[in-house]
């Protein structure tokens, strides 16, 4: 076996530490604008029942899937941090909007409840090609940044940051429903807050992300590295400007 010794420039890891914190922030916030409508539907009851809920959340996971077509491509086109920018903005746009869809169902009465399913599976479905987007995105901005030996422990956090989404998500949540029980014009519960809360985190970190998030370490000002991957070794990546990664065997 081999053994791979990283030399980075001075700030180097600092920086990189900034670009994947806050993007795997960001896609836990994604988690929490994706899995919200399962707890917005524990808390509407008959007004969102278990056949409405599937037929949702089924379009939805069907757009996701095939978004995966559509989205690699674009990806590689326009570079991960502009991909991820897009799908923050556009699931804190569906989230906002299912949030004022729900107050016009339940409070104002604008939208005929019987109208609900259907909006909610084109909203939802928006959504989630967005959510789509924000997935190929990740993986698109994170490779250039780390060396393939180091991707097995980038993973692992990725794992406990989409754990911590899925707090947000259902613990929070429903913390948050607990607590807005009643609140609401009339004493209704003010459910749609599951959709504006994580509209505004969303809104928040694509803020951040617009003045942190890097394609590559030269788009932050350090040269680019090795990333150890064959494919990358050509071209302007393979200049002697990247930081080196030597083997000792």
């Amino acid at each position: 076996m081999s053994d791979v010794v990283l030399q980075y420039a001075e700030g180097y890891k600092q920086r990189r530490f900034l670009n994947w914190f806050f993007m795997g922030l960001a896609y836990a916030f994604l988690y929490w604008g994706r899995y919200n409508l399962t707890v917005a539907k524990t808390s509407l009851g008959g007004l969102m029942t278990n056949a409405d809920f599937g037929f949702i959340f089924g379009a939805g996971t069907i757009v996701y899937a095939f978004s995966f077509l559509v989205n690699g491509p674009l990806t590689d086109k326009y570079g991960g941090r502009i991909t991820m920018l897009f799908a923050l903005a556009g699931s804190a746009l569906m989230n906002a909007l299912m949030g004022l869809s729900l107050i016009q169902v339940l409070v104002t009465k604008a939208i005929p409840k019987e109208h609900m399913t259907v909006l909610y599976s084109a909203l939802y479905m928006v959504n989630m090609y967005f959510q789509s987007i924000g997935a190929v995105a990740i993986v698109k901005v994170n490779a250039p940044w780390f060396h393939v030996s180091e991707r097995g422990r980038l993973g692992g956090l990725f794992g406990a940051m989409i754990s911590m989404g899925l707090f947000f998500a259902f613990d929070a949540n429903s913390r948050l429903l607990d607590a807005l029980k009643g609140t609401g014009p009339g004493g209704l519960d003010a459910t749609w807050w599951v959709f504006f809360a994580p509209a505004i985190g969303l809104g928040t970190i694509w803020v951040v992300e617009y003045f942190l998030l890097q394609d590559r370490p030269s788009n932050a000002g350090y040269p680019d590295i090795d990333t150890g991957v064959p494919e990358m070794a050509v071209g302007e990546n393979s200049s002697s400007s990247r930081c080196s990664a030597t083997r000792s065997w």
